[in-house]
């Protein structure tokens, strides 16, 4: 049981800071991602046509979509995003464990891997869940291609760094 708690602890740090690696020190999620020409500009009529806060599609409807027209899918905060650092991070750590537990469950049914076997599932669950989540936001939406390939690696990335650890505490037969 301690084993693995301290593999959950572990493995949603090595996720956290990852995270915070791939997103505030490497600059590939803002090479692939474009900043409005008039950031506020586009504020204001989001604010104006946006009212609640929530998930937005242009045209909204299936019907309404014609060839070469502007279309969007948006996440719209009209007040702004919680300003509440330590609350954030303590939220994303808290994700991260959660992740980590149910991985770690994944793992815990496999047998007769040794630890590098144990290492390569975990980072296939990584570019499972990256596939899974990411590719339909570029075939449905669009996204770039590179957006979507960053963020499947990142993803990939993430979770062989956390199999490290996790792969450490669900003992195989053959270590």
């Amino acid at each position: 049981m301690k084993k693995n708690i301290l593999a959950v602890a572990l493995g949603g740090v090595v996720l956290f800071l990852w995270g915070f690696f791939s997103w505030a020190v490497m600059p590939w999620h803002y090479t692939v991602a474009n900043e409005f020409s008039s950031e506020q500009a586009v504020a204001q009529v989001l604010k104006e046509n946006a009212p609640n806060a929530g998930v937005y599609y242009l045209p909204f409807a299936e019907q309404g979509k014609k060839a070469g027209e502007t279309s969007a899918f948006v996440n719209v905060l009209p007040n702004g995003p919680e300003m509440n650092m330590g609350k954030q991070m303590g939220k994303a750590l808290l994700g991260q464990m959660l992740a980590a537990f149910l991985v770690l469950l994944l793992l815990r049914s496999t047998s007769g891997l040794g630890y590098i076997q144990r290492v390569g599932f975990v980072a296939l669950v990584g570019l499972t869940v990256g596939f899974v989540s990411h590719f339909p936001y570029w075939n449905w939406f669009g996204f770039s291609s590179a957006y979507v390939l960053v963020t499947i690696v990142d993803s990939l990335i993430a979770w062989t760094l956390a199999g490290l650890v996790l792969a450490r505490f669900a003992g195989g037969e053959r270590d």
